[in-house]
């Protein structure tokens, strides 16, 4: 994404993208996200993915679940 564009997540994203946002607990709006927004957004799938255990691989699991929604608001 180029800087200062924005970025209508319910257009962009797959349905199964944004059943993974609501799981991570982001609740998406029908609007254009400003850079800023994204970036929250960023931390916050970061924060719940380090919440899972390492040890049973839930982490490298959500990683893989998570990566194409990363990219997208990169």
């Amino acid at each position: 994404m180029e800087e200062g564009n924005r970025m209508n997540i319910t257009t962009e994203f797959t349905k199964k993208e944004l059943n993974l946002l609501e799981q991570a607990g982001i609740i998406v709006e029908n609007k254009n996200y400003t850079k800023e927004e994204l970036e929250k957004y960023q931390f916050s799938i970061a924060d719940y993915i380090m919440s899972h255990s390492s040890k049973n691989g839930d982490i490298d699991k959500l990683n893989n679940q998570y990566r194409s929604i990363l990219e997208k608001i990169r």
